[in-house]
């Protein structure tokens, strides 16, 4: 039982943690071949190489497009946390809740304040308080808000675009089926484990 602990740890360290530094060079350049894969079967019978590759290359290409996505908006100075908030008010068209701003955007209410005090000192947008309630504030998207979404936004959406160019709009078809399914699978497991 020892030695399968010892193994599965080693499992982790060599195919799932990503190296110190990760560049777009090296990023699959510590998982091991799939025959390497098949040969650990010998020792681990429960190991499934096929799930393990698969698993492995979507964390690996998930790394790729947060790099990408992370250079493209560096070229804008604005953190994806930012953007997110301002393109939400932006489709939403009216003032909304702090609350509301955290739960869009995955956050906690503590780390959505800061990215909001950030926003209303970069002028991008403003608080407005409740006509009913004036200890409630509200936040809206600024001209300059507006601007700068105009600015950002086309350029950044052509090159997130540019990273699944080379597969076909029927392969990407497929490909959203499969993920949806996987998310699917990956709702009801913790739906599962809390109910348990």
């Amino acid at each position: 039982m020892v030695c399968r602990h010892i193994v599965w740890y080693h499992i982790n360290i060599l195919f799932f943690e990503e190296p110190a530094v990760t560049t777009p060079s090296n990023r699959f350049a510590h998982l091991p071949d799939y025959q390497r894969l098949c040969d650990l079967t010998r020792k681990i019978p429960e190991l499934n190489p096929d799930d393990l590759w698969m698993l492995m290359l979507l964390r690996g290409i998930a790394g790729e497009m947060d790099d990408h996505i992370e250079q493209s908006l560096d070229r804008y100075e604005i953190s994806e946390g930012r953007l997110r908030v301002l393109g939400y008010l932006l489709e939403r068209e009216r003032p909304v809740s702090h609350s509301e701003l955290a739960q869009a955007s995955g956050v906690t209410k503590g780390t959505i304040t800061g990215l909001i005090n950030g926003l209303v000192r970069d002028g991008l947008v403003q608080r407005v308080a409740c006509e009913c309630d004036r200890r409630v504030s509200y936040v809206e998207l600024t001209r300059a808000g507006e601007r700068a979404l105009k600015k950002i936004l086309p350029g950044h959406l052509a090159r997130m675009s540019e990273l699944v160019r080379s597969i076909s709009k029927e392969d990407q078809q497929t490909l959203v089926r499969i993920l949806e399914t996987m998310r699917r699978g990956f709702q009801s497991s913790a739906e599962s484990e809390g109910s348990r």
